[in-house]
């Protein structure tokens, strides 16, 4: 069998935002993900639905490793199939990178290497700390905590670490940081040396503790030594800018999860992680063909009786596209002039890929579809959109006198996989859809008696079918208001 490929992928120091944009491609194409214990959920609800997830990762203190490459990932790759090994920071820097790259080239199994950005370099920068300095510090020393077989380090490896003045940054040293801290000292490095405990760095828990090799040991002593973390020395801790404060947004603290209904990235994940929570997505959602094109079809070979198509999902117009050129030019002679987007990302992107909109409708709330009713007159309506259909949207557009057919071009798989693990301090419900998605299925058994933001009566509807007590409905339904909301509601919970 022709073996697969595997990626050697950084996943960087936790912030999902830090990945790279070949990582984020692979996270969300390929077959097999292996992933380490630190990767973040958040990065983790970025992979593809239906992907494999293996968790191969090990922490200090599990036992001697006796492979170089997990045999799992191993096995995968040698079936055929392509597996992403996604490690935290750089896969080249202390992530035995190398060792797995030198096995899969002896097996004859393609690979890439994926760089990431280091936890050191995250976590400098998260901290505001320079790891070089024209007046300080001209070389900078990545070095581990423990040995490779785990047991801590002789005294007479370290010998360089303590000569000069050069900045030292400590890897994996949590467990023995008083002994390593030590050690620098013994080696001629001054107790009264700047020195950093940087824990969780550019994630919304991230924290910074100061003080010197002296008495950094004590200052972190209430620290969980299982949290990541790595320890800064030298004197460029001293010019420390306070640019971490800045990621101390008003949600710092708090992991949110964003129900999903669609496919794409989430306009309302993206604004809480700005304001420094911790946002996870669920379900997954697959863009896949409807049960049956007979209905778009046949609405298609009628494409004279509408005068406006709406479009509410790249997917749709893809499928209305493709439809029209199967159906030849018959279908085409009879397009309408008019094809109005529903949603500004859904218009940004079909304008993009070069097709003429009559409109893009901001939202698709009663409100915005009134304030635009003189563009969808006369009608009647062709509405492209999922398979299970918009019935809110289609009552709205009724409303307004509007005759809407209602035909489906795609449809939605969700996929509740388990990668929301720990606990939720928030639930946001952007649709009605959305919380059906994620409370109808096994996966919203967990989060049931959470509290919970949702936009729109419909959607605060749903939730409470589905025995939720605590919902907040926001006064306006629109993104700001549910923002703010999740800003007020997480200072009660």
């Amino acid at each position: 069998m022709t073996p697969g490929c595997v990626y050697l992928v950084g996943a960087g120091p936790g912030d999902p935002a830090l990945l790279t944009v070949r990582a984020v491609d692979l996270l969300r194409t390929v077959e097999v993900v292996a992933h380490d214990e630190l990767v973040s959920p958040a990065i983790l609800g970025l992979i593809r639905s239906g992907a494999e997830l293996l968790p191969v990762g090990r922490r200090r203190g599990s036992g001697p490793v006796t492979y170089r490459l997990h045999p799992d990932v191993l096995a995968r790759a040698r079936a055929g199939r392509r597996v992403v090994r996604l490690k935290s920071g750089d896969p080249f820097i202390f992530g035995r990178g190398g060792e797995e790259a030198e096995e899969l080239a002896e097996a004859g199994i393609p690979f890439e290497v994926v760089p990431g950005v280091s936890a050191a370099l995250g976590a400098a920068a998260a901290a505001g700390i320079p790891l070089t300095h024209r007046e300080c510090a001209s070389d900078v020393t990545f070095a581990s905590g423990h040995d490779a077989d785990g047991s801590h380090r002789s005294w007479t490896g370290w010998g360089h670490l303590a000569a000069g003045r050069g900045t030292v940054v400590l890897f994996m040293a949590s467990r023995q940081l008083e002994a390593n801290l030590t050690r620098l000292v013994a080696g001629g490095r001054s107790p009264s040396t700047p020195a950093a405990y940087v824990v969780s760095a550019t994630m919304p828990e991230e924290a910074v503790i100061l003080g010197t090799l002296g008495d950094l040991a004590d200052r972190a002593g209430g620290v969980d030594p299982q949290a990541p973390a790595l320890v800064i020395v030298g004197d460029v801790v001293a010019r420390r800018v306070p640019v971490a404060s800045s990621r101390r947004g008003p949600l710092a603290g708090r992991r949110v999860l964003v129900a999903r209904s669609r496919p794409g990235p989430s306009d309302i994940a993206a604004r809480l992680r700005r304001l420094s929570a911790e946002v996870l997505e669920a379900p997954l959602v697959e863009a896949t063909a409807p049960t049956s094109y007979a209905r778009l079809d046949a609405a298609l070979e009628r494409l004279r009786e509408f005068s406006v198509v709406l479009l509410d999902a790249p997917e749709g117009a893809d499928a209305v596209f493709r439809r029209v050129r199967r159906l030849g030019s018959d279908a085409k002679s009879h397009a309408p002039v008019r094809i109005v987007a529903i949603g500004r990302k859904v218009g940004a992107t079909l304008g993009g890929r070069g097709i003429s909109l009559a409109a893009t409708i901001p939202g698709s709330c009663r409100a915005a579809l009134a304030a635009y009713e003189m563009v969808l007159r006369p009608g009647p309506l062709l509405l492209v959109t999922r398979e299970g259909g918009r019935p809110s949207l289609r009552e709205d557009l009724e409303a307004l006198g509007l005759c809407v057919e209602s035909v489906p071009a795609y449809r939605y798989v969700h996929h509740g996989r388990g990668t929301v693990t720990g606990p939720v301090d928030l639930v946001v419900l952007p649709s009605s859809s959305a919380a059906i998605a994620l409370l109808a299925g096994e996966l919203g058994n967990a989060f049931r008696h959470v509290p919970m933001v949702a936009m729109g009566r419909r959607s605060e509807e749903a939730a409470r079918r589905f025995g939720v007590q605590h919902v907040v409905r926001p006064p306006k339904d629109d993104v700001p208001a549910l923002v703010a909301s999740v800003i007020t509601a997480s200072r009660e919970v």
